[in-house]
């Protein structure tokens, strides 16, 4: 496994804004709190619970993009959002990658839409800003990263006895512009706007 915190550079102070799923329900808390429990914390940095998400996409670094310009991503991302509707995804079972351990999550369909439609309002106002292609996007819901380079065996031998675990269902009815920051072996962010869908 990778070190997850080395793979790309992230300076001191520099926060981005990102559009977010995140989540504060019991059962899912209560699933992630059995993980940790039972995955080694050694050469793993474990997700708090209060900081649970699911990235849908990446904007830009805070210092390159206005706050003007951002409000206005926000209002056109409200707009479009209205039309979509809630919906409910299954989180579970446990896998892994190259840096981290995470929950696959399902269906994708209403997240490949809010993917796409997010970037149709980032594009709009930002054109020049890079983003990613809906085609390559791939929703998960991390509880650990790697801090270290490291063989993978013990990490793919605790995932396996975890994979039966029963998964969770969550209700997803609002998405989140946050402007994130990398503390020591964490991730954490301020909420810039909150988007409800359409109920």
């Amino acid at each position: 496994m990778i070190d997850h915190w080395g793979r790309n550079e992230w300076p001191a102070g520099r926060e981005v804004y990102f559009w977010y799923l995140t989540f504060q329900d019991p059962a899912l808390a209560k699933l992630v709190e059995r993980c940790h429990n039972y995955l080694k914390p050694d050469g793993i940095d474990f997700v708090p619970l209060d900081g649970l998400h699911i990235t849908i996409l990446r904007i830009g670094n805070q210092d390159e993009i206005a706050e003007e310009d951002i409000q206005a991503i926000a209002d056109d991302a409200k707009a479009r959002l209205s039309d979509i509707e809630s919906f409910e995804l299954t989180v579970g079972p446990l896998a892994g990658s190259r840096g981290a351990v995470r929950f696959t999550v399902s269906p994708w369909t209403e997240l490949f839409q809010l993917h796409q439609t997010l970037g149709e309002s980032t594009r709009k106002v930002l054109p020049e800003l890079p983003i990613a292609s809906t085609q390559r996007f791939r929703p998960h819901l991390g509880i650990g990263y790697s801090n270290r380079q490291q063989e993978a065996d013990s990490f793919i031998e605790q995932v396996a006895s975890l994979r039966n675990t029963t998964p969770v269902t969550v209700q997803v009815d609002a998405v989140k512009l946050v402007r994130l920051r990398r503390e020591p072996h964490a991730y954490r962010w301020e909420d810039v706007a909150t988007l409800a869908l359409k109920t």
